[in-house]
């Protein structure tokens, strides 16, 4: 599957990558989507402060000294400084911004707490970082409720400045911004998608694209999670609300799925095709388990039903590297809010025995878990 090269294209969106050693003057590893290449990584930001990306193209930057935090843009360097946080955030988190910076009704950035019901928000303009817990629960079998945590395992995404996330097979999650009367969680019915039984592991997405929240259900092989068996795009419908399936996502554009961990971050967000040399109506999908060297670019085309698997980083004369940090997007903003969702880019990582631990608890909870609900 070819990219569409076009004269000018912007080279920011990447997937970026730590390939090397964790001192602080190896570069990080880009990978171009659209010329296939990896670069160094040109941003001293990403070294020196503690990032976590947003698909809108802004990231949250923490000062570790100071506790300082801003909203930087990667294309332009353009900041937007945001009060001090009182201590640093938790080693594993998910980050996103309610609506783009400017937006008439406000923007907050929210950032999810991924090992415990806690998230802090803050709104661009304000004094302070806002503490809020939650405890909202779902049903599996046998009707035995259980604790479940916004963002972990779960698609998340904003719209309209509403936050929606998965929750359980009949209600949709929402987090609302009411300015002064502040955050409110509710829950929309609306019944998920039906999935094969024969299918043992999928990983879901939601998408804001051009205003509108889409869903993406990835199917694997069996358990074989780097080969794709089918794929499955929906859109929701608010009038009714339902999800309803579809075979296209816009001739100019295209989704940005997975990076940060399989099954954990469910980072999805989606961007302008035209402006990035790539082909439209296509699905870009890194399939990374932190707990193997195997990182897979899977290229879904809608259109054509084709897809094509790419392996971004090889390096070290072609060996497959374990990385000190787990890959994730880099894109410029947009005009309009496009996307949502967030993935991680930690500091100061677990030590590999221990993180391929963690890891490996939070997949199989992730795969009891879809199983449990389907």
């Amino acid at each position: 599957m070819e990219s569409v090269q076009q004269p000018g294209a912007s080279p920011l969106l990447v997937l970026v990558q730590d390939l090397g050693t964790q001192t602080d003057d190896e570069p990080l590893t880009q990978y171009s989507i659209s010329s296939k290449a990896l670069s160094p990584v040109a941003f001293d930001e990403l070294r020196r402060y503690r990032c976590f990306v947003t698909p809108q193209g802004w990231v949250l930057a923490l000062d570790p000294a100071s506790c300082q935090t801003f909203l930087w843009r990667p294309q332009d360097s353009e900041r937007i400084q945001l009060p001090p946080k009182d201590q640093g955030f938790p080693e594993s988190c998910k980050c996103l911004l309610s609506d783009m910076p400017g937006a008439a009704s406000g923007s907050s950035v929210v950032v999810f707490d991924l090992d415990d019901n806690e998230m802090w928000v803050c709104k661009i303009g304000a004094t302070n970082w806002d503490s809020h817990r939650y405890e909202p629960s779902m049903f599996v079998k046998g009707r035995i409720p259980q604790l479940t945590n916004i963002a972990m395992g779960h698609g998340i995404a904003a719209v309209g400045g509403r936050i929606y996330f998965e929750l359980t097979a009949r209600e949709m999650g929402v987090i609302e911004f009411n300015g002064k009367e502040g955050l409110k969680l509710d829950t929309i019915e609306v019944d998920m998608v039906d999935l094969p039984l024969s299918i043992r592991m999928a990983s879901m997405y939601l998408v804001e694209s051009s205003g509108e929240l889409f869903l993406v259900v990835i199917f694997f092989d069996g358990e074989n999670v780097h080969k794709i068996a089918n794929h499955a795009v929906y859109k929701m419908d608010f009038s009714e609300p339902k999800w309803c399936e579809v075979d296209e996502i816009g001739a100019d554009r295209v989704f940005l799925l997975g990076g940060d961990r399989l099954g954990i971050s469910c980072f999805g967000a989606s961007c302008s095709a035209g402006d990035h040399g790539l082909r439209g109506n296509c699905i870009y999908f890194l399939n990374h388990v932190p707990t193997t060297t195997k990182s897979f670019l899977h290229v879904i085309n809608l259109k054509t039903g084709t897809e094509e698997a790419q392996r971004p980083f090889v390096t070290h004369n072609g060996y497959h590297m374990m990385p000190v940090r787990s890959p994730f997007w880099l894109l410029p903003t947009e005009s309009t809010l496009q996307a949502q969702g967030s993935s991680i880019l930690p500091s100061s990582p677990m030590p590999p025995t221990r993180r391929s631990l963690v890891t490996l608890f939070r997949i199989f909870f992730f795969v009891f878990l879809f199983l449990a609900m389907y």
